[in-house]
């Protein structure tokens, strides 16, 4: 049987819920076998989950199932691997655009992200300072944030969300529709209120890119570029004591929403005169309907986003 060239919405339904599941079931076997790690070594559990090697076999195990599931469910579903265009071939001053739009996608919205984390903090919302699973406190160690966070995620989470869940949403939906949903999911996939507007910002740049550029490529490299900042940056941080947080005051929320409407008006200037006339051709629309599946997984990650949300206030109050 020859394998198909493109996704249909009812695959990013289940791609997104699958996905959504191992990434709920993960953190308990984790726990549970970090439970009896700790129970055989007679020492509290924390001192096993809040380890350096935990979390790094934690995060990279994660990752990686999210490949293997990928790539199972293309073989199960008789989809050939070029569905996701990856792509490669493009003009170099592309790669110079999405090299700009990498850096500008986090200098451009981070001090509105910190703006948000102030707002969530003053509602009595917990908010975790700092990289989470390996903080690069050393070259050794940075390197290794590098590839969990930096080159891994950008390979996964990019075949996933704008590889699969992109493409099929486009089989259904326009592009801009598209790039929002699938920017929504990519957030929600994160289960965190705090973590929830910049990964939809990122995600709705990427879609975009992707659109723009016909090739998934051009998400993988601006998420790397994003996040290899981020590593590079909390590396400098502890090593030096540098840092780029401005002071908490009312001017620094002016320069938050000033740089995030500059940012928006470079890629403005981006779309109407370098991707004009350069759109990839759109997805021929084949389903006639959104999947079940689509409204189930957005479905339950929004009532799991809740349930966490709400309990974290919970917590923070107790």
């Amino acid at each position: 049987m020859e394998k198909r060239l493109f996704y249909r919405n009812d695959d990013s339904g289940k791609m997104f819920l699958i996905c959504l599941i191992a990434k709920f079931l993960m953190p308990l076997l984790f726990s549970m076998i970090a439970g009896k790690i700790a129970e055989g070594k007679g020492i509290k559990a924390t001192e096993i989950t809040e380890s350096l090697v935990f979390n790094a076999i934690y995060l990279s195990i994660t990752l990686l199932l999210y490949l293997a599931i990928f790539f199972a469910y293309n073989k199960i579903n008789k989809v050939s691997f070029k569905a996701v265009n990856l792509k490669f071939k493009m003009p170099w001053h592309t790669y110079l655009i999405l090299i700009a739009v990498g850096v500008l996608s986090l200098l451009g919205v981070n001090y509105f992200i910190g703006a948000t984390d102030n707002f969530l903090s003053l509602i009595g919302f917990p908010i975790k300072e700092g990289l989470p699973m390996v903080n690069p406190t050393s070259f050794p160690l940075y390197l290794l944030a590098l590839l969990l966070m930096a080159v891994i995620p950008a390979i996964c989470e990019e075949l996933l969300f704008r590889g699969v869940i992109l493409h099929g949403l486009r089989d259904r939906f326009g592009t801009w529709a598209s790039i929002a949903l699938s920017a929504l999911m990519f957030a929600l996939m994160h289960g965190n209120l705090q973590q929830f507007v910049y990964p939809f910002i990122l995600g709705g740049i990427m879609g975009w890119l992707v659109t723009k550029t016909g090739s998934l490529f051009s998400s993988m490299l601006v998420h790397f570029i994003n996040n290899f900042l981020v590593v590079t940056f909390a590396y400098i941080q502890n090593i030096t004591g540098f840092s780029l947080a401005l002071p908490n005051t009312w001017w620094f929320y002016l320069v938050a929403f000033g740089l995030l409407f500059a940012t928006f008006g470079i890629l403005w200037l981006i779309e109407k005169f370098y991707f004009k006339g350069k759109t990839a051709k759109d997805v021929e629309r084949t389903s006639q309907k959104t999947s079940i599946y689509v409204y189930l997984s957005i479905g339950i990650s929004v009532l799991m986003l809740v349930i966490t949300t709400i309990l974290q206030f919970v917590s923070n109050i107790a």
